[in-house]
């Protein structure tokens, strides 16, 4: 039987082949997500550095992984590239601990590493937002998250306690801090839980520290990257003060099957483990030692319940991705002694260990088959100009209402900004409805054709370009340069605050803006109004019925004196 590092490089070698081919997708909802990572990808070609000359949703790390494999691929599906890119640092970290694994147990390994993959693989979300399959552009660094923190738990399960452990934890929490701040934290509870019940000894917790505080002073010669990414971390929660209680609230409605299971598989673990419990606890108190404090800890239970308790704590920030993966870990060691329960508490923990862990890994996988199924007869984008943002398809009824939708935004663009001013969508989840997420494309296609005519018409080269909208692809479309200081992942309700003196520069030195209005929406409305100051000078030119450059005013136009 051949290793599970082996089926591992085999895998690898695998996405390499496929990321070498011009892999057309079904897009999915909220698919438009991709593009933050293609506008990343283009400052990061020109030299900015995330946090410091842009902010963005997420860590630095997401966007310089898939900069690497883009470099590596750049023919390759941008969702795709997205998706396996934190490969780059989730398998290496990954292998260690299979290796590690693999001297005592096989099954074990494999164990770890099958889940690993399917999660790594699959493109699709836990929940979803439309009832036809497509891959999902939502939530992609919340799956790199989620697959981050199955790293860790599993490391701090099965490795014995030493500097190897200690070597994996610090960096995958390093990769995690530069991932997405909320997993750090989900990972730093588990880490704390890990040390107090014993996995961990603290010489071996301070050489952990070390690193990762080596590492972190290291990146800060980047420009101060670190502390700039903090800042802007600060920031983002003082725009979204006020969501935590409601957020509790949905991931209990929306994961509340995995949450009951594992709530009820905690209480009969509980309801086992007693009797030992209070042993344990007799002996604390005769005795309070560290040993004796880590031996109460450490108990199946516990595991599940911090585990369970992170995983919640993650999905406020993260709602609806590849929830609660990072629980398998630590409900394997659990079933390796479930063989010396009595044959009824064994059944029992098997079926309640069936209802934690099956749902997440079905509808991943249900996800990820559809879209596989139907992708032969979809249409593909009818796009020459956009490279491999044109790598999608829909159903053919879809595509035929695309086609109809530039002309029917234009016919009505009243009706719809009225919508817009009223703070209303054109429809109730307008970003989830697979014709406006590929319109997008075809729409933004016709612009940059639009826009490349009129450089040719009028003899200009806009060396920069930005979006009035949520995304910007098209420094990255043309190989321009991107607006400095400026939002990638444009939210004015989330991530978008008051302008500010280097956005109003920035923005004054940019060559052209483009503005859609097909349809208007509040959230364009809003960044229209945020950015006005900035932009009350510039030249209105009409590239076709659905964008708008606004023109520098400085920049001379063939013909003019």
């Amino acid at each position: 039987m051949f290793s599970p590092l082996v089926l591992l490089a085999l895998v690898l070698v695998f996405l390499a082949v496929l990321l070498s081919l011009p892999l057309v997708i079904p897009i999915g909802p909220m698919y438009w997500d991709t593009y933050i990572y293609l506008d990343a990808a283009q400052r990061i070609k020109l030299g900015q550095v995330p946090a410091v000359d842009f902010l963005a949703p997420v860590g630095a790390l997401e966007y310089y992984q898939f900069y690497w494999l883009q470099r590596l691929f750049p023919g390759g599906q941008p969702t795709l590239i997205a998706q396996w890119s934190v490969l780059i640092s989730a398998a290496p970290l990954m292998a260690i601990i299979l290796a590690e694994i693999d001297k005592k147990s096989r099954k074990i390994a494999f164990a770890i590493l099958v889940p690993f993959l399917v999660f790594a693989l699959c493109p699709t979300n836990t929940q979803s937002f439309h009832s036809y399959p497509g891959v999902n552009g939502f939530g992609i660094y919340n799956r790199h998250t989620s697959l981050l923190l199955y790293v860790l738990v599993s490391a701090l399960v099965f490795l014995p306690n030493g500097r190897k452990l200690a070597i994996i934890a610090s960096l995958t929490m390093l990769a995690l801090f530069f991932t997405k701040i909320t997993g750090f934290l989900a990972g730093g509870l588990i880490g704390l839980y890990a040390i107090l019940s014993g996995r961990l000894l603290w010489r071996y917790v301070l050489l952990a520290l070390c690193i990762f505080a080596v590492a972190l002073l290291v990146l800060e010669f980047n420009h101060g990257m670190v502390s700039a990414y903090v800042e802007s971390i600060a920031a983002l929660v003082r725009l979204n003060e006020g969501l935590l209680l409601p957020r509790f609230l949905t991931v209990f409605s929306i994961k509340l099957d995995v949450i009951l299971a594992a709530a009820a598989l905690i209480l009969f673990l509980f309801w086992l483990d007693w009797s030992p419990l209070t042993g344990r606890w007799y002996n604390l108190r005769q005795k309070p030692t560290t040993a004796n404090i880590a031996a109460l800890l450490d108990r199946d239970w516990l595991w599940i319940g911090i585990t369970l308790a992170a995983g919640i704590f993650l999905e406020t920030q993260n709602t609806g991705s590849q929830e609660f993966i990072f629980l398998w870990p630590v409900l394997l060691a659990m079933l390796r002694k479930a063989p010396k329960l009595p044959e009824t508490n064994r059944m029992m923990v098997y079926c309640l260990v069936a209802f934690t862990a099956i749902p997440t890994i079905t509808k991943v996988m249900q996800g990820t088959l559809r879209f596989v199924a139907v992708a032969p007869t979809y249409v593909t984008a009818p796009v020459t100009d956009v490279k491999t943002m044109g790598l999608v398809s829909t159903r053919k009824d879809i595509m035929e209402r695309v086609n109809l939708l530039e002309s029917h935004y234009a016919t009505n663009a009243g009706a719809y900004r009225q919508l817009a001013e009223a703070g209303q969508l054109p429809s109730w989840q307008l970003y989830s409805e697979l014709d406006y997420q590929m319109f997008w494309v075809v729409s933004a296609d016709r612009a940059v054709k639009a826009l490349k005519q009129f450089e040719s018409q009028n003899g200009v080269h806009l060396n920069s370009l930005m979006t009035l909208d949520f995304v910007n692809p098209f420094p990255w479309i043309l190989d321009r340069h991107a607006s400095r200081n400026i939002q990638i992942g444009a939210d004015p309700f989330r991530t978008v605050g008051d302008l500010t003196e280097a956005e109003e520069t920035s923005l004054r030195q940019t060559d052209g803006v483009l503005r859609p209005s097909c349809p208007t929406t509040s959230a364009r409305l809003s960044l229209q109004r945020i950015y006005e100051k900035a932009l009350a000078d510039r030249i209105v030119v009409k590239l076709d019925d659905c964008w708008d450059l606004l023109l520098r005013p400085s920049i001379k136009l063939s013909g003019q004196s």
